[in-house]
């Protein structure tokens, strides 16, 4: 959990044959002292940032990052962890980011830090991805949930203007949602049974009355 890993020289080294291919890396981190060191030394995507504190959010979204929170992963090896196989120790470091996930949305978000939406969920963990849209609307609004799932999702994976917006020229992944997700957002909850038709590039592959 307190372990920084890789070097500076490491990271610099990484972060240049990244941009000279034309990408960016993404770091799985948690302590603020990782996250800073990302963050100074050109790493764009922050994945979970749980223990973040309010200096280093402010200097990440200076320098253009986007944080990916996936608070979702905790709780679903929370829930099954023990049957996983997992031990007092990893329960312990579980409870840890768990108890620092909430805080750092409101660090996050105050900073101005964008985040994009994301689960980090795993085999048969994938069945609580959308309990991530519940978990965020404990610090979030709605509006700020959707923007992460669309706009900021779309900014993070270099596709401005193609995900995540309704324009011409953009891809056409069109949902239809049976209420309004801007004041209920648990409609974007399970699994698409509030989507009466879904969309993607163009071609419907869910259609029911």
């Amino acid at each position: 959990m307190h372990s920084i890993q890789y070097s500076r020289a490491e990271i610099e080294a990484m972060v240049e044959e990244a941009d000279n291919a034309g990408l960016y890396v993404s770091a799985h981190v948690y302590t603020d002292k990782s996250i800073r060191r990302c963050v100074e030394l050109g790493v764009r995507s922050l994945e979970h940032c749980n223990l973040i504190e309010p200096d280093t959010a402010k200097l990440a979204a200076e320098k253009g990052c986007i944080a990916v929170p996936t608070l979702v992963a905790y709780d679903a090896l929370a829930l099954e962890g023990e049957a996983l196989g997992l031990g007092a120790a990893e329960f312990a470091k579980i409870d840890t980011v768990r108890s620092g996930g909430l805080r750092s949305l409101e660090i996050m978000r105050d900073a101005g830090l964008p985040m994009a939406f994301g689960s980090d969920l795993l085999g048969e963990l994938r069945k609580y991805h959308c309990m991530e849209f519940e978990l965020l609307a404990k610090v979030l609004t709605p509006a700020e949930i959707i923007q992460s799932a669309t706009l900021v999702g779309a900014k993070l994976c270099h596709l401005e203007g193609k995900a995540g917006i309704i324009a011409e020229g953009a891809f056409a992944d069109l949902i239809v949602i049976d209420g309004n997700p801007l004041s209920d957002i648990s409609l974007l909850q399970g699994d698409g049974m509030h989507m009466p038709v879904i969309m993607a590039n163009g071609r419907v592959v869910k259609s029911r009355p």
